[in-house]
């Protein structure tokens, strides 16, 4: 087996160039690696392996994860391992000038935030990296500007994802405003209601983190905004109850019902005469 990097697609961008690289490990991986560029990076399953990372310069004895989203900043000294065989991925290298041109942002992280990199979950960076991949593997109309804006938006998402956590551990235990606004948004949609784990992966975060910045009340949060959604649809709508349950993701008018019961104290029909809805 040949050690790699094969590359397997490459199109070059203005901020740096887009890859999917394979490497054909014959044995585990021990690897300690400084790069030149920011390395934004996603492994592509079933060629994907699980591995650890450390930082020598930091903390040499203390593993971390390393998730199958990752990044690499420029001039950041890391030593990899994973138990090898074929490793896939998709990968933005950006210039770090160019970076910081484009966000502002020169990528210089703390222990924690650099940590909280190499185990990235942001799920409009996992998306970007998905639609690069399908452009790179099969490139269709006009692939060349999509390339760009993905690789673009990829570099700015990034840098905001990143930052998101830096603020958090920062501030001690806050959101940064887009990471509210992105949980106040999916909050607001219909249909079923997000779970925690999914708003801490919209903020870039774990599970356990996003629970501690809200005081173990995140799932609290998230059933008090449906009840709200609830109760302005009753008072300003003439919709029928079934049709509101089913917008905020409830399967039967009776589990509708019951929850806005627990919450509220009186059911929603009594909730809707009382304030006096539009007929």
């Amino acid at each position: 087996m040949e050690s790699g990097p094969i590359i397997l697609a490459s199109r070059r961008v203005p901020i740096g160039e887009a890859q999917i690289v394979e490497w054909r490990w014959p044995t585990p991986v021990d690897i300690t690696a400084c790069e030149t560029q920011h390395m934004i990076e996603a492994s592509l399953p079933p060629l994907a392996a699980e591995g650890v990372a450390f930082l020598p310069e930091v903390d040499p004895g203390r593993r971390t994860r390393m998730g199958r989203l990752f990044v690499r900043p420029a001039g950041v000294t890391i030593r990899s391992r994973s138990p090898g065989g074929r490793i896939r991925v998709v990968r933005l290298a950006v210039d770090p000038r160019a970076f910081e041109a484009l966000t502002g942002d020169t990528l210089v992280l703390g222990e924690g935030t650099l940590r909280a990199g190499l185990d990235l979950r942001d799920r409009t960076v996992n998306w970007l990296m998905a639609r690069l991949r399908a452009e790179l593997e099969a490139p269709g109309f006009a692939h060349e500007t999509l390339i760009e804006c993905y690789a673009t938006s990829l570099a700015v998402e990034t840098a905001r994802a990143l930052d998101g956590i830096a603020a958090v551990q920062r501030d001690g235990g806050r959101l940064a405003p887009w990471q509210e606004r992105r949980i106040a948004e999916r909050l607001a949609e219909d249909g079923q209601p997000p779970s925690v784990a999914e708003l801490a992966a919209l903020c870039g975060v774990s599970v356990r983190h996003f629970a501690r910045l809200h005081g173990g009340a995140a799932a609290s949060r998230i059933s008090e905004v449906q009840i709200a959604r609830a109760a302005r649809m009753l008072r300003e709508t003439s919709l029928p109850m079934k049709v509101i349950g089913a917008r905020l993701g409830f399967a039967h008018p009776g589990s509708f019902s019951s929850a806005f019961r627990r919450s509220t104290g009186v059911t929603p029909t009594q909730y809707r005469q009382s304030h006096g809805a539009t007929r």
